[in-house]
């Protein structure tokens, strides 16, 4: 499928994060951090509104010209995770929204990713922070699209590129768009969450 990929415009962020939301409401991270739906589906749209700002401020966000069908959030090498920014984001107040008991759960699982990702990816790298595409319009090859404007960048700097997922079913996904597995299905703590790593090295 031939999708043509733009930058998020600021007006565009509600409708981004909604996107996310439904991309995201069965995650198995969202789901051990909010167990019940209807609170998934009345509390991810703020989650991820504030990660899109946070994105918008510190990386690049990239949607689908037109109709909004896919999301990808991508920090650059040597990002920077200032107090400024989080708290210009909102992402600050994540606690506050979703409850703490919640939050401690979401980092619970994040917090473990976040000690691999230090440990594995020491060079500077792009970060795949956020990849989300609407449920109905999944497997149509607009994941890779979205990837597909700092993959390109990535191999032109000679860049390595870094991403987590939660989920299994996204892992030939990742393998198909070159990225080599690191970690493979590890629990996160005693969440119950299994997550794997994936790290690109640029092509020639």
């Amino acid at each position: 499928m031939s999708a043509e990929i733009v930058r998020l415009a600021d007006s565009q962020i509600p409708p981004a994060a909604a996107t996310l939301a439904r991309a995201f409401h069965d995650d198995p991270l969202m789901i051990y951090a909010v167990p019940d739906a209807v609170e998934r589906t009345r509390l991810l749209p703020d989650v991820y509104a504030r990660m899109i700002r946070f994105g918008v401020l510190t990386g690049e966000v990239y949607v689908t010209a037109g109709a909004l069908e896919g999301v990808a959030l991508w920090l650059p090498p040597n990002a920077k995770w200032t107090r400024e920014n989080i708290e210009a984001s909102g992402m600050h107040e994540t606690a506050t929204l979703i409850g703490n008991d919640a939050y401690q759960r979401y980092r619970e699982v994040v917090g473990r990713e976040w000690q691999a990702r230090e440990r594995d990816m020491t060079d500077a790298c792009w970060y795949l922070f956020l990849l989300g595409v609407e449920p109905d319009r999944q497997r149509r090859g607009l994941g890779g699209a979205l990837m597909r404007p700092v993959l390109e960048r990535a191999d032109k700097e000679r860049v390595a590129c870094y991403l987590e997922t939660e989920n299994q079913r996204n892992v030939a996904f990742y393998l198909k768009q070159g990225f080599e597995m690191i970690v493979n299905g590890e629990e996160a703590g005693g969440s119950g969450v299994r997550f794997w790593t994936f790290r690109r090295t640029p092509k020639r």
